[in-house]
């Protein structure tokens, strides 16, 4: 039996997940190698019989990715976890840049069965999906769903704040004749190009996002109406300014602005976006290369 006993542990000494087990009173009684590895456990600490919570913060500076004063919440997690017998994983990411996923088995004993699976690979390739769930892939902008998000939850803050609130919406002229005249690769860069400007010229808390074709939106936060018409004539004066490379001679842009802001008597986003779009066409209307406030008063 001891023999059998030597063997399974020689096994699980050389699996690849970490493996604890805690008796009745959580104090561990088995540290495999992986484990060892992940928290950098001497091999002789490992086999004093500590319990968990003083196994767990010798991780503290070189093992976990957390500053000292959160490490108290990631131990706590794991010991509700254990003390329940609760199966739900548990990410837990490492100083090292893996990310481990944590789970207990409770034992017919009453002994708990801890496991520390590498799950940094499927966490990077959950980052990646996210990413692009949320980003337009032509232009690296919050894509049109990621965007309402974004910009839904800036309403709720102006509805709970009453802080200013404004939105550009924004669509690049005779967007049609650049792709009839110089193909569908010139209007890829053009898209690109108004994107590259969005993106490079607003401020760090403003949103922006392609909502689809040519059209592209900005979220200005702390932004009352007259700042926000600034901000879109800037805009506007940039877009000109560039040019794209075409086969033939560079090519020339100009987009048209539509701008709304939040007031107090607002029905939702859905009204900020359909008053912005308003403003918009009424730039277009009227020749285009301009910016438009939603209402009586418009830009000339």
């Amino acid at each position: 039996m001891a023999a059998e006993l030597a063997a399974l542990r020689t096994i699980v000494d050389d699996l690849d997940h970490g493996v604890v087990v805690l008796d009745e009173a959580r104090r561990v009684r088995f540290v495999n190698r992986a484990f060892r590895r992940f928290w950098r456990v001497p091999d002789d600490w490992a086999d004093c019989q500590q319990t968990f919570v003083k196994l767990m913060y010798h991780g503290r500076g070189n093992a976990y990715s957390v500053s000292a004063d959160k490490l108290g919440e990631y131990v706590a997690k794991q010991l509700e976890l254990i003390r329940n017998g609760d199966d739900r994983p548990l990410s837990i990411p490492l100083a090292n840049g893996k990310v481990v996923q944590f789970r207990c088995k409770t034992l017919p004993n009453g002994n708990r069965l801890l496991t520390y699976g590498n799950i940094t690979e499927l966490a990077d390739q959950a980052e990646a999906l996210e990413r692009l769930a949320c980003v337009d892939g032509l232009t690296g902008l919050n894509n049109r769903r990621h965007f309402l998000v974004l910009a839904e939850s800036e309403w709720s803050r102006f509805r709970r704040y009453g802080r200013p609130l404004a939105l550009l919406m924004i669509d690049i002229d005779h967007f049609k004749s650049v792709n009839d005249t110089y193909g569908h690769d010139v209007g890829d860069q053009a898209i690109k190009a108004v994107a590259e400007t969005l993106q490079k010229h607003k401020r760090g808390s403003d949103i922006a996002g392609r909502l689809g074709g040519e059209e592209f939106a900005l979220v200005l936060p702390e932004a009352p109406l007259d700042r926000a018409l600034i901000a879109g004539e800037r805009l506007r004066q940039l877009v000109a300014a560039r040019t794209v490379d075409t086969k033939r001679l560079p090519m020339s842009l100009t987009v048209s602005i539509g701008v709304s802001a939040c007031r107090s008597d607002m029905s939702g986003l859905d009204q900020l976006l359909k008053e912005a779009d308003v403003a918009l066409y009424e730039a277009k209307r009227l020749g285009r290369n301009r910016v438009c406030l939603f209402g009586p008063q418009k830009a000339e």
